[in-house]
């Protein structure tokens, strides 16, 4: 949909729509780091911090991304889902598909 086509678009049409973000992960340290600050800004206290998210040292990268990456509210919208999942990538050196496993 283009910015233009939004005042033509019915208010009470209900459309969902699906937005896409993908994630490559290079530094799960990082994202640990930055999950866990928000979730203690939040006012998580540190158990419940490394119940959710793992250690650092081990982190649970699709909850680290959950944790950072969960929507805001979107004025005028209501939330379908929201889901973090591990998708299958490509080896660099044969090129074929490798399942890219995440515990959480």
């Amino acid at each position: 949909m283009n910015l233009r086509d939004v005042s033509s678009a019915s208010a009470s049409t209900g459309t969902a729509f699906t937005v896409t973000l993908t994630l490559n992960v290079e530094d799960a340290q990082a994202l640990w780091s930055a999950a866990a600050d928000k979730a203690l800004q939040a006012g998580m206290a540190l158990a419940d911090v490394l119940d959710t998210i793992g250690p650092r040292e081990d982190p649970a990268i699709a909850d680290c991304i959950a944790m950072l990456t969960a929507p805001a509210a979107v004025a005028g919208c209501v939330l379908d889902d929201f889901e973090v999942e591990a998708v299958a990538q490509r080896s660099r050196d044969t090129g074929r598909p490798v399942l890219m496993s995440i515990a959480g």
